[in-house]
């Protein structure tokens, strides 16, 4: 039996965003010449504790939060929140976006007033949340640009006092979306169809990117989704455009490419410590992949 403990935890986005004194930062990314994304932006599907909003500076993207198509292009803003399945596209080189990333947790104060229990709590506990999309010709879009933007403005450029600045515009931010109705209950975004089918994907990719060492077969992964291998084949694809097993491969194969590029281990033992019980198949594999040999990847 497969170890339960790992459950829709361990597949969280690890990177640091902000410090424990200072628990928010600003972003700011491009795309294009002589970027980290040379041809486009792209963050693959993931989730976290932490929320962003997101300012759309230059070019059009694609968001797909909770398996659901959004199109943002300049001006618009996103919202993503705590947990939610994400990912985004760039839909050519040369988009620019600004990003603002917030552990809802420091919005706790200890003195339990109207604004904590009423507006704070809720989102804290993640009972309200945040619409996905505001764009510029929505009614509250003029009340709540100025806003986002002096706190992306703030929290880029740190100057003195940018953390008390930045979460007094949230909190400005968050009394003005109250005062609005501008939050929507968690319970209604969703269906339970959706949350379960969701909840599938977090676990079986959860455990892939934890035990892709170990042997995995398809019933392994039956088992986790606590459902037939048929309709896990068919929904995994239907989110990820293959089957499970083939993302599994994948996945093996960049761990692989992480260990040629910065480890000394020899193909052998990188190929056992990927998972792959032979050598032959995954040389195979990973020239089917990255279109050269193991030892050519590393050497390039």
């Amino acid at each position: 039996m497969y170890n339960k403990t790992y459950l829709d935890t361990s597949l969280k986005e690890h990177a640091s965003h902000g410090t424990k004194k200072h628990p928010m930062i600003g972003l700011h990314f491009e795309s294009g010449n002589n970027s980290f994304y040379p041809n486009h932006f792209f963050v693959e599907r993931h989730w976290h504790h932490t929320i962003e909003i997101i300012l759309i500076l230059k070019g059009s993207y694609e968001f797909e939060i909770n398996l659901e198509q959004y199109i943002l292009n300049e001006g618009d803003i996103a919202f993503l929140n705590s947990g939610d399945l994400h990912q985004i596209t760039g839909l050519k080189k040369g988009t620019i976006h600004d990003v603002f990333i917030f552990n809802p947790e420091l919005l706790a104060f200890q003195y339990s007033d109207a604004l904590q229990t009423d507006i704070l709590q809720p989102f804290i506990n993640h009972d309200n949340i945040f619409p996905h999309v505001l764009h510029p010709n929505d009614a509250l879009y003029p009340v709540l640009y100025p806003r986002i933007q002096k706190i992306l403005h703030d929290s880029l450029l740190q100057t003195e006092n940018w953390y008390i600045s930045c979460k007094l515009q949230l909190l400005e931010l968050m009394s003005t979306m109250y005062l609005h109705h501008f939050f929507l209950q968690k319970n209604d975004t969703l269906s339970s169809c959706e949350r379960q089918k969701i909840a599938r994907y977090k676990k079986l990719v959860s455990y892939m990117k934890l035990h892709y060492p170990e042997h995995i077969s398809l019933d392994n992964l039956a088992e986790i989704a606590e459902c037939n291998s048929q309709y896990l084949c068919r929904f995994f694809k239907d989110i990820t455009g293959m089957p499970p097993m083939k993302y599994l491969i994948q996945y093996r194969i960049e761990q692989a490419c992480e260990m040629l590029r910065d480890t000394t281990k020899s193909v052998l033992e990188i190929s056992l410590d990927c998972g792959f019980e032979n050598v032959s198949y995954f040389i195979r594999k990973f020239k089917e992949l990255k279109g050269s040999t193991p030892q050519k990847y590393r050497q390039l």
